[in-house]
């Protein structure tokens, strides 16, 4: 006789709950497999254990919730063990599940692999929870409803995988899409249960149960193993929710980071004019910054091509950079060209492109990334700076004048110009080796006190000045005046010096010229005066002579007043004075002309005009007194003393005073000379020759000053000429006119301060 089955009945509160379970471990698999996901490292293996104990959890509690649910007419206990056994394989399954829904890629093998694992987990986890029941009776499984069971659990584990996979990256507040696959799965979970659930049934036997390591689970008991359930799951997804928040705070710090890095970097790429691009050869596609438009001047709303590169670029440079472009696309390899850009104003833009291969996995599929330098700025700069360097190089070349800087350690050279080598005769191309060989171009007996200048000037940090020669290889010496300014360093010893170097060759040969003219001119001036005073011999002789025979005839009368019976000692004595007196006369006449046929140099002293002039009329008494010539003067009193040679403006007086003399020796009318000086604006005083002769020779008055012109038949034409050399040398200036009504006048104007 068959045995009677036992018949079961569901408590559908127990059902809703566990199929409740079900959904919140579902969507806490979902959440978790995202936070796996996003993990790395041992992070990762921590959250798909952690995640995998508390899936696993879930997935166990709903099916032992599921089996209280399921009530028989007998008493049931459960072997714990065996009880624990299945706790395990569900957590292994969900470690399954979970590391397969966390991959980057989940092809149709992982899938299919992973549900057939899952399932197997659940399956086992299902059996072996009904093979922990105890109870007196005999479980039987229909087998057809066992393997649709299984079946289910793979099913139900591929959909599972697939929803886990898809929705784990939802990160939308609870998630519609994460709430509804959570929905789904729990949903389906039960139905493997309750479909094993199905397949078993039990009959009873006389036997009592084995309730070794058995328990009996009251109502408390299931109320505390949903409790629990619920709290590890809610424990979970809090966790992942805390992590995920701190994550995305994170991220949006990161993302903040990002967006200012970005903004400080485009900010850097337009104060610096540097633009940015990348480059896919296998697409074309280039990418540029804002800047990079801002420098071709291209609106962003625009693609960047190469045909648009080669529209910008300057005609002359199109082909260039069309060949270096092509050149890049074959070789691969990091670029560096310069190019310019015609705008559309026409403005011509000076850049500098950079780049390299960011990826390279064969022809055709590399990628680059580079700058754009808009250099014009410093293109202009540089263009300025030659410009200038070829000013001051000229300016050097026309001025003999180099440059150069030295080191005092060891005294090498760190910059010589062009002018410098010049100088000494070096070719520019040696470089700075030839401050070394300088020494050898120095003239011997110059070295010595140039080393000894220079070494005073580092010991004492001053500036230096020397001269010295130059000895070049052909025999040639250069005269040079070098000027040195020392630099010193943070501790104030003299690190190096700068210095200037002037080839003064030409200025001493023009100084030496200028003063063999000048001593030909002074010996030029002395024999214009011996001339002068050789003209005047007879009216000298007569000046000496009217003092000396008024000398002799008073030593006659002192004589005289001493020989009587009672001399007269008074009138002797007024007899001598006399004597005296035209001795003293006569032996200045004799001086003053001593003086103007002395030969020397130039000497200046503090002189007073007045007195030079009343000096000539004196020594030219002979001359007027003789053709009958008035001499007036109206000479202004009070005039400053200045510094002047005494002889040369003797000489000038004496020219122009015999000039007007012999002017009016035939004259037929008033024969007068006039001869005055006065102040003048500007610190300077004028002198005046005046006479009636007559005039200024007609037109030749513009000639008169010139070199060997003369209206005299037996004149040097050198008077005048030496005249006005004379009073220029001074300061001042000589000119003539013609007086209003008859003869001439000659004036001269002296500064009286130097």
């Amino acid at each position: 006789m068959a045995a009677e089955h036992l018949i079961g009945s569901y408590n559908y509160a127990l059902v809703a709950l566990s199929v409740l379970i079900a959904i919140f471990a579902s969507y806490a698999a979902l959440d978790l497999a995202g936070r796996v996901t996003a993990a790395g490292g041992w992070t990762r293996a921590v959250w798909l254990l952690g995640g995998a104990s508390a899936m696993g959890t879930g997935i166990w509690s709903m099916h032992y919730i599921g089996m209280l649910a399921f009530i028989l007419p007998i008493p049931v206990a459960y072997h714990w063990p065996t009880v624990l056994l299945s706790l395990l394989a569900a957590i292994l399954a969900s470690i399954v599940a979970l590391a397969v829904a966390s991959r980057q890629k989940m092809g149709a093998s992982r899938a299919v692999a992973g549900s057939a694992l899952m399932g197997a987990g659940i399956a086992s986890m299902h059996y072996i929870g009904m093979a922990a029941m105890r109870l007196p009776a005999l479980c039987h499984f229909d087998s057809f409803l066992v393997v649709l069971s299984v079946v289910f659990a793979v099913l139900i584990s591929l959909a599972a995988l697939w929803i886990t996979f898809h929705f784990r990256d939802d990160k939308t507040g609870v998630g519609r899409g994460k709430l509804v696959g959570a929905v789904v799965m729990g949903a389906a979970i039960p139905v493997m249960h309750y479909t094993g659930m199905a397949a078993a049934s039990f009959a009873p036997t006389g036997m009592p149960a084995n309730l070794s390591h058995a328990v009996s689970i009251s109502t408390l008991g299931t109320a505390g193993i949903a409790a629990v359930t619920f709290i590890v799951l809610g424990m979970a997804l809090l966790t992942s929710w805390v992590e995920r928040r701190s994550a995305a705070q994170s991220l949006e710090r990161q993302e903040e980071k990002l967006r200012r890095s970005e903004a400080y970097l485009a900010e850097a790429q337009r104060l610096s004019h540097t633009g940015s691009f990348g480059w896919t050869m296998a697409t074309g596609e280039i990418i540029w910054s804002e800047e990079t438009f801002r420098i071709f001047d291209y609106d962003p709303a625009n693609k960047p091509t190469v045909e648009a590169i080669l529209r910008r670029t300057h005609p002359e440079d199109k082909a260039f950079v069309q060949e270096t472009i092509d050149q890049i696309a074959k070789d691969s390899k990091a670029f560096d060209f310069k190019h310019r850009l015609l705008m559309p104003d026409g403005t011509v833009k000076y850049l500098r492109v950079v780049g390299h291969s960011l990826t390279n996995d064969g022809p055709g599929n590399v990628e680059f990334v580079g700058a754009v330098m808009d250099i014009t700025a410093a293109k202009q700069v540089e263009q300025t700076l030659r410009e200038r360097e070829a000013y001051l190089a000229e300016a050097q070349r026309l001025a003999h004048t180099g440059s150069g800087a030295w080191r005092v350690l060891g005294e090498e050279a760190l910059y010589l110009s062009e002018e410098w080598y010049r100088i000494y005769g070096f070719d520019p191309k040696q470089g700075l080796s030839a401050w070394q060989d300088r020494l050898q171009r120095m003239h011997p007996e110059d070295r010595a006190r140039v080393g000894e200048i220079k070494d005073r000037a580092t010991r004492e940090k001053s500036d230096y000045e020397v001269d010295h020669r130059i000895l070049l290889p052909d025999g040639t010496v250069k005269y040079t005046h070098t000027v040195g300014h020392p630099v010193l360093n943070a501790s104030g010893e003299v690190e190096q010096f700068v210095c200037t170097m002037m080839d003064v060759t030409e200025r001493k040969k023009a100084e030496e010229a200028r003063e063999a003219l000048r001593q030909a001119q002074t010996d030029l001036a002395r024999v214009s005066r011996v001339t002068t005073m050789g003209e005047l011999t007879a009216s000298l002789a007569h000046e000496v002579n009217q003092p000396i025979a008024a000398a002799s005839t008073n030593a006659n009368t002192c004589l005289r007043w001493l020989a009587g019976d009672t001399p007269n000692i008074e009138e002797a004595r007024a007899a001598a004075m006399r004597i005296v007196k035209d001795v003293k006369r006569a032996g200045e006449i004799i001086s003053r002309v001593r003086q103007l046929f002395q030969k020397g140099t130039s000497q200046r002293e503090l002189v007073d005009v007045n007195e030079i002039i009343r000096e000539m009329i004196v020594l030219l008494r002979g001359e007027t007194t003789r053709y009958n010539i008035l001499v007036a003067t109206d000479l202004a009193a009070g005039l400053s003393r200045f510094m002047a040679d005494r002889v040369q403006l003797q000489q000038v007086l004496m020219n122009l005073m015999i000039n007007s003399i012999e002017a009016m020796k035939d004259a037929t009318g008033p024969r007068e000379l006039y001869v005055k000086s006065q102040s003048a604006e500007g610190s300077q005083l004028v002198v005046s020759v005046s006479d009636t002769g007559v005039g200024l020779p007609p037109q030749h008055a513009d000639q008169i000053f010139d070199p060997f012109f003369t209206t005299k038949g037996d004149g040097t034409g050198m008077g005048l000429r030496i005249s006005r050399s004379i009073i220029e040398s001074h300061g001042g200036r000589l000119w003539a006119s013609d007086n209003s009504s008859h003869g001439a006048s000659f004036h001269f104007t002296l500064p009286t301060k130097s």
